[in-house]
């Protein structure tokens, strides 16, 4: 069932809504917009995502099952997809915006995620009118709303060009909390990433929490502080760049062995000298462990 209903941001000024069928008078679909932003988490990525970032992807989604979020994205191939999939296979509302009008069958092999979204309660929404085909100012306008109703924002991947740097931007504008996920330096495939995080250009670029696991999300709703991600430790504030430092590994390698380490440290301008007495600080301190394989963690 489609029904459009007033609305009112930067040009827009309806919204077609599709709900399923058994919703005669648009009760749930009311009320699940008028849960956003409050519980509107969006996720946001490329198109040709790396296999790592789909597995962040399936453990964060895991995680918050059995949470009142409601995950929003623009079903494109991709992150966008995998993210509507992840919320219906963990009991989560979804609810996908699309970059075209709502009679327009794009993209085409998500007509079965479309019917899904659909039949658990999720919502399909559109700002064009029937007929408006899928071009790309069509998307970037989209974005706008993904941010819009979404109370945090997670970039999972993003190249250095991209439509998603779009929707961090619109987020930001919006205030939006921002989230990324790190990765290790000069991976061409996260620069965009990179630079949300990097706060060397925050007036080109919003500057970005980091995205590790759920909890990570604790920023934005306090009780999801206590979810239990592979490494809940990633939630301590005020660390130290070496203990950032194995994080990051740790997300990108699953492990942070000392050469690796060592190495990382080096790229970010540290001399092995620097490096060992840092490092031993932090083993003298307690915070960091290494075992007999070289394997560094935090404490």
């Amino acid at each position: 069932m489609i029904t459009r209903i007033p609305f009112c941001l930067d040009g827009f000024n309806f919204l077609e809504v599709e709900a399923n069928d058994t919703d005669h008078d648009g009760h749930h679909a009311n009320s699940l917009i008028a849960s956003l932003p409050a519980n509107g988490f969006a996720i946001v990525g490329t198109r040709d995502p790396q296999r790592k970032s789909f597995e962040l992807l399936e453990k964060t989604m895991e995680e918050l099952r059995g949470s009142d979020l409601v995950i929003v994205s623009g079903f494109a191939r991709g992150i966008d997809s995998r993210a509507h999939e992840l919320a219906l296979e963990h009991g989560l509302k979804t609810i996908a915006i699309l970059g075209c009008g709502l009679d327009i069958d794009y993209p085409r092999e998500n007509r079965s995620l479309r019917n899904r979204i659909l039949d658990h309660g999720g919502l399909i929404l559109s700002p064009f009118e029937p007929g408006t085909s899928p071009i790309p100012r069509n998307f970037l306008n989209r974005n706008q709303l993904i941010a819009y109703f979404a109370k945090a924002v997670w970039v999972v991947e993003a190249a250095a060009i991209s439509g998603t740097l779009n929707t961090a931007r619109h987020a930001s504008d919006l205030h939006r909390d921002l989230y990324a996920t790190p990765s290790f330096p000069n991976d061409v495939f996260f620069e965009g990433n990179q630079k949300l995080l990097s706060e060397k250009d925050p007036n080109r670029y919003p500057t970005a929490h980091p995205f590790f696991d759920a909890s990570s999300l604790g920023i934005t709703w306090q009780h999801l502080r206590s979810v239990q991600g592979k490494k809940k430790k990633t939630t301590r504030t005020n660390i130290t760049k070496i203990q950032r430092w194995i994080l990051d590994l740790q997300h990108q390698q699953g492990e942070c062995r000392i050469q690796s380490l060592m190495n990382f440290a080096t790229s970010q301008g540290l001399s092995p000298g620097q490096f060992y007495f840092e490092y031993e600080k932090e083993l003298s301190s307690g915070k960091i462990s290494e075992d007999l394989l070289g394997i560094v963690d935090l404490k």
